[in-house]
């Protein structure tokens, strides 16, 4: 009996502690999935400019602001500053433009990670 009252103690207060345990073994993450599409979604805005197409190029410079932002908070989130958004942000940039000249074959899976992750 007394195993029993143990076990069941032992399970309330397990019970009771369980959302503190859960917020204590939650790990902050860094998620820069949303700079690199916001990057990608930049260079389709400057594409789409360029091709003379403004209707595009504003749609995609609206996802791009909202998924910087998203990119911005996330960095935040983790202790960084906005000046290491933004210099993670031009990484982004940088890489997706070599990517595009010496690995052309990657840029199909970019483009649809993005466009599953943020239509």
């Amino acid at each position: 009996m007394e195993a029993i009252t143990l076990l069941a103690s032992t399970v309330g207060i397990y019970l009771i502690l369980l959302p503190v345990v859960a917020e204590l073994k939650q790990p902050t993450t860094y998620d820069d999935r949303p700079m690199a599409c916001a990057a990608f979604y930049q260079y389709l805005a400057r594409a789409s400019k360029d091709a003379g197409d403004d209707a595009d190029s504003d749609r995609y410079m609206a996802k791009f602001k909202v998924l910087y932002d998203q990119g911005v908070a996330n960095v935040l989130a983790v202790g960084g500053t906005r000046e290491q958004a933004r210099k993670a942000t031009q990484n982004f940039v940088d890489i997706i433009g070599e990517m595009a000249i010496s690995r052309p074959e990657a840029v199909p899976s970019l483009i649809a990670m993005c466009k599953r992750e943020y239509p």
